[in-house]
């Protein structure tokens, strides 16, 4: 029993020819020339605990808190209200930082499992890194104060 390919050529044609119908056959060595190509695109990344978004929240959190507490030392003066206020402001600004680093940290696993380039992601990593670093720093020096510096 002889089978005939899906695309229409007779069974009695060399293997890997197509006969192309019309009044005149052409044929045409291997694949036929009428073939589907199907992009699928890449699912977009959504991690389940999304590091990005509690960044977000924590920011808001500490200037929050930082307002609250420039409100109480502009009420009475107080210069460690002041200090701790500016102090937790850059606090929050490096946990922040730190959390959207996890986040470019899951991003980037996530973009070598699926073929991506991660050059994007691993510069973000480093500058939340280091902008980290400086805001911890930022913060250390308001909470000790200068003259400690």
């Amino acid at each position: 029993m002889q089978t005939q390919p899906p695309w229409g050529g007779e069974s009695n044609q060399p293997a890997g020819q197509v006969i192309i119908g019309g009044t005149q056959p052409q044929v045409l060595a291997g694949q036929p020339t009428n073939q589907q190509v199907i992009y699928v695109q890449a699912p977009a990344f959504k991690p389940s605990p999304n590091y990005r978004h509690i960044s977000y929240v924590v920011l808001g959190i500490g200037i929050l808190i930082s307002l609250l507490f420039a409100f109480i030392s502009g009420i009475d003066g107080s210069e460690i209200a002041y200090r701790l206020g500016n102090s937790m402001c850059c606090g929050a600004v490096g946990v922040a930082c730190v959390l959207d680093a996890i986040y470019y940290s899951g991003k980037s696993s996530w973009q070598q499992q699926t073929g991506a380039d991660t050059s994007g992601t691993t510069i973000g990593m480093i500058a939340d890194i280091l902008f980290a670093l400086l805001a911890f720093a930022m913060a250390l020096v308001y909470l000790l104060g200068p003259g400690y510096i």
